[in-house]
């Protein structure tokens, strides 16, 4: 199941009308039933649409501020600082669900079963409708997009959530057992504080510049280009879900300037082509420069010396 066609705004725009539907029906109808377990997936509903314009708002902003001398690379983090929101709000809303569900455990209540049973499939169509306009599109930038990808992950498992409260309404009507639906609700909270972990693993990764690809396979890759003798300092990082930056020091076989054009127009192939690098910053050195020289990050906040090292 995929897309060829259809922007990440798009996408996000149309899912987020989808999920604040699917809030409207699920929200009353769990008020009117008496479900905790429809509530609590209508919250989640919720919550996806705000994050998805949350989303929608910072690639709008990233994409109209250039880069300039004050924000060198725009405002392209906004999408991270808009990621760790809403894996916070998961978390709030996980809280609010488990706590609600304990209380139904000490104190059941009834439920009207046959409209709970029809609002939750209603819910269901609505969550899959969602799921199917944010699946990435095959082979597109759209796979590695943070807002996309967080999004679709959202709208799965609000899917799989409502087919537990599905089965869990069925199971209610035919057995009597009301203490389900905070099960359920229990449930939902679990699916919901995944989704804030896997959130949270990408976004902290970003903002502690985690490298963005294998970099020893980087490293080998570049070293079977013709006339480089050497990578050092190489580092890679994701300033946002989709823009990859890296610079390295290249030690080559060459003595004058031009020559290391062609190395250069070489690198940014392998680098852009196979670990989907945007920008990169390439220093060449001559094997008696490399000599002269130590390719060391020094990392301590005071550092004594500052003898030749790169930075």
């Amino acid at each position: 199941m995929s897309h060829s066609h259809g922007t990440t705004t798009g996408r996000l725009a149309l899912s987020s009308a989808i999920f604040g539907l699917n809030f409207l029906v699920q929200g009353l109808g769990g008020l009117w039933t008496g479900s905790l377990g429809l509530v609590s997936d209508s919250l989640e509903n919720l919550n996806d649409a705000a994050v998805n314009l949350l989303a929608l708002g910072s690639i709008r902003l990233a994409n109209r501020r250039e880069p300039c001398d004050r924000w060198t690379y725009g405002w392209h983090r906004i999408e991270i600082f808009n990621t760790l929101l809403g894996a916070f709000l998961l978390v709030a809303l996980a809280g609010a669900v488990l706590f609600e569900a304990w209380n139904r455990v000490r104190h059941p209540r009834p439920i009207l079963l046959g409209w709970a049973i029809g609002f939750s499939v209603l819910g269901l169509l609505l969550n899959l409708a969602a799921t199917f306009v944010l699946v990435p599109a095959e082979g597109s930038g759209q796979e590695r997009d943070l807002n996309l990808r967080s999004a679709y992950l959202h709208a799965l498992g609000d899917s799989l959530a409502n087919v537990a409260v599905v089965l869990g309404m069925v199971i209610i009507r035919f057995t009597g057992w009301r203490w389900v639906d905070p099960l359920l609700a229990a449930g939902i909270a679990a699916v919901i504080l995944r989704g804030a972990y896997l959130l949270l693993k990408d976004a902290v990764g970003i903002l502690m510049h985690r490298a963005a690809f294998d970099q020893e396979e980087a490293k080998a890759a570049l070293l079977r280009l013709p006339g480089i003798r050497g990578v050092e300092d190489l580092r890679s990082w994701r300033l946002c879900s989709h823009l990859t930056v890296c610079s390295a020091h290249i030690i080559v076989e060459a003595e004058r300037l031009e020559d290391t054009e062609a190395h250069q127009h070489r690198i940014e192939h392998v680098l852009a082509d196979h670990f989907g690098v945007r920008h990169l910053t390439l220093h060449f050195e001559t094997l008696a420069m490399a000599e002269r020289h130590q390719h060391r990050f020094v990392h301590e906040h005071e550092a004594e010396g500052h003898d030749h090292h790169h930075e």
